[in-house]
C-alpha cells in the first residue's frame, strides 16, 4: 500500500493533511483480501461516505469564517432591500422631493469609494479580520445615529459610514469564500444568503409600517444585527489568515531562518578571523523589502495592471445598480403604476429577492458545468426579456412572474464574476482585487438608484424600467470583454484577424 499526504492550507495557517490511498495489484483490500485474489471491491457506499468525509475535512477549518461570511451577506441583503420599502416614508417624514431623498444613495457611494481605496491598505497593514471588524463597527455607528431620526443632513453623513462598513465587510466575505475549496459553489451559497436577506427585508419593513411604527424602527433592528455581527467577527475571524497573509508569513519566516543561518556562518568565519558583512546586509534588505515597507509596489497599483479589474468593476457597477434599482424603486413603481395595495406589493418584491436567492443556490452548478462566459450571456438575455415584459404588460400576475424570473437569473451573476476574478488574479493580489471589485459593486447600489430617483422625479415612475433595460444591455456588452478563464479572451484574436483582413 502506498500512502501520500497532500497538505491543504487552512485559514488559521495550519496545514490540513488529506490522505489519499492508492493500491497496487497486490495491495490489501479493506476486507482483508488482495486485489489479485479476485475478491470484489469494497461497496460503493463506503467509497461515497469516505468521499463526503474527505470533503468535510477540507471545509472544516473554514467553517467559522464561512458562517460569518454568510451572516454578513444576510444582513447586507436586509439593509439593501428594506430601504426601498422605507423610502416613501422617509420622503414623507422629512418632506423631501424625489431628487433630494435620492441623495441617500449618493452618500452610500461615498462610503463605498472610501472602502475601495482603503481596503487593500488596511488588509496589508492590519489584517483581513481587523479590516472586517472596522467595517462592522462603522455600520453600528451609522445605524445607531440614523435610528434617532436626526435632521436629514446628519442622516446623510452617517449613511457614508454605513456604506464604508458594508463595502469592507462584504469584501471580506467574498475573500473568505473565494479561497475555500469548491469556491464557485461556496460563492453561490454566500450570495444566496444576500438574496435571503433581501427576501426578509421587505417583509420586515412592511410589517413595521403595517403596525403603525415609524420608519426608523427598522434601523433599530439593523443596529442590533450590526452589533451582533461585530461580536461574531471577533469570534469567527479570530484565527483567520487569508492566503496572501499566510504566504507572506511563511516567506518572512524563511527569510528570518536564512538570516539566522547566515549569522551562524558569519560567527564561524569570525572565529577563523574572516568576516562577511555583505551577506548580512543583503539579507536584512531582503527581509525589509519583503515586509512591504520599502521595495514592494503598492498592491492596488499591481491590481490595476490587470484588465479584468477595469472590466469587472464596470460590469459589477452596472450589475448591482440594476439589481438594487429594481429592488429599491420596484416597490414605488408597483404601488404607483400597478396597485395601491402596499402589503401585497411588498410581498411581490419579496418574490424578486427570493428569486435572487434561489438563482444563487441552484444555478451555480449549471454555470460551472456549462461555462461562466456562456451562461452569463444566457442569463442577461433572459433578464432583458423579462424587464421588457414587466414594462409593457400592466398585469400584476405577469409582473410578479417577471420579477421572480428576473431575480432568478440575476442571482448567479455576481458570484460567477468573483469566481472568474479568483481564477485569473494571482494569489497575493486576490484579496485586494476582490475588495476593489466589491467596493465598485457596492457603489452601483447607490449611483444607479440615485440616477433612477432623479429620472423618476423628472419623467415619472414609468421611466424606471426603460432605464433598467438600458443598464442590462450595457452589462451584456461589457461581458464581451470579460476574460474567459477556460479559453482565454476571444476579443483580441478577433480584432487581430479583422486588422489583417483590412
Amino acid at each position: 500500500m502506498i500512502t501520500t499526504a497532500e497538505h491543504l492550507p487552512s485559514p488559521s495557517g495550519a496545514p490540513l493533511p488529506t490522505e489519499v490511498m492508492m493500491h497496487d495489484d497486490k495491495s490489501t483490500m479493506p476486507n482483508g483480501a488482495t486485489a489479485g485474489d479476485g475478491q470484489p471491491p469494497p461497496p460503493l457506499s463506503h467509497i461515497h461516505k469516505r468521499s463526503w468525509m474527505e470533503r468535510w475535512q477540507t471545509i472544516k477549518p473554514y467553517f467559522l469564517p464561512m458562517i460569518q461570511a454568510f451572516f454578513i451577506q444576510f444582513i447586507t441583503g436586509i439593509n439593501d432591500s428594506q430601504l426601498g420599502i422605507m423610502l416613501p416614508s422617509i420622503k414623507a417624514h422629512y418632506g423631501l422631493s424625489q431628487y433630494v431623498v435620492s441623495i441617500i444613495f449618493l452618500c452610500n457611494t461615498c462610503g463605498y469609494m472610501m472602502a475601495a481605496v482603503s481596503n487593500g491598505f488596511l488588509i496589508k497593514y492590519l489584517s483581513q479580520a481587523k479590516t472586517a471588524l472596522i467595517g462592522s463597527i462603522s455600520m453600528v455607528l451609522g445605524f445607531l445615529v440614523i435610528l434617532f431620526a436626526l435632521p436629514f443632513p446628519v442622516m446623510c453623513v452617517f449613511m457614508v459610514a454605513v456604506g464604508f462598513g458594508v463595502a469592507l465587510t462584504q469584501a471580506s466575505s467574498n475573500v473568505v469564500c473565494g479561497e475555500m475549496p469548491h469556491n464557485t459553489l461556496m460563492l453561490s451559497f454566500l450570495h444566496a444568503f444576500y438574496g435571503a436577506g433581501g427576501l426578509i427585508g421587505p417583509l420586515l419593513a412592511s410589517a413595521i409600517l403595517a403596525q403603525g411604527q415609524p420608519w426608523n424602527t427598522s434601523y433599530k433592528v439593523m443596529c442590533g444585527f450590526a452589533g451582533f455581527n461585530t461580536l461574531s467577527i471577533l469570534i469567527c475571524y479570530r484565527k483567520l489568515r487569508i492566503r496572501s497573509e499566510r504566504e507572506a508569513d511563511a516567506a518572512l519566516a524563511e527569510k528570518q531562518l536564512q538570516n539566522e543561518s547566515n549569522d551562524d556562518n558569519n560567527s564561524d568565519h569570525d572565529s577563523l578571523g574572516s568576516t562577511c558583512p555583505t551577506v548580512v546586509s543583503s539579507t536584512e534588505d531582503d527581509i525589509e523589502s519583503f515586509d512591504g515597507k520599502t521595495k514592494e509596489p503598492n498592491l492596488l497599483s499591481q491590481v490595476l495592471n490587470y484588465r479584468i479589474c477595469y472590466v469587472g468593476c464596470a460590469f459589477l457597477l452596472f450589475y448591482t445598480g440594476t439589481e438594487v434599482t429594481i429592488g429599491n424603486w420596484g416597490y414605488t413603481f408597483l404601488i404607483t403604476a400597478r396597485s395601491s395595495d402596499t402589503v401585497a406589493m411588498a410581498h411581490v418584491m419579496s418574490g424578486y429577492w427570493a428569486g435572487i436567492c434561489a438563482g444563487r443556490l441552484f444555478l451555480g452548478f449549471v454555470t460551472s458545468r456549462f461555462g461562466e462566459k456562456r451562461m452569463v450571456y444566457v442569463y442577461l438575455t433572459i433578464i432583458v426579456a423579462m424587464l421588457i415584459l414587466l414594462w409593457l404588460i400592466p398585469y400584476i400576475g405577469a409582473n410578479a412572474t417577471a420579477l421572480v424570473v428576473t431575480g432568478f437569473t440575476l442571482g448567479p451573476i455576481f458570484p460567477t464574476t468573483v469566481s472568474v476574478a479568483h481564477q485569473i488574479m494571482p494569489t497575493k493580489l486576490y484579496a485586494t482585487a476582490v475588495g476593489f471589485l466589491s467596493a465598485f459593486a457596492s457603489a452601483g447600489t447607490a449611483v444607479f438608484p440615485y440616477a433612477t430617483g432623479v429620472l423618476i422625479g423628472s419623467q415619472g415612475v414609468q421611466a424606471m424600467l426603460p432605464f433598467c433595460v438600458a443598464t442590462s444591455s450595457c452589462m451584456w456588452l461589457l461581458w464581451l470583454f470579460m476574460p474567459d478563464p477556460r479559453r482565454g479572451n476571444f476579443i483580441r484574436p478577433l480584432l487581430t484577424r479583422l486588422r489583417r483582413q483590412l
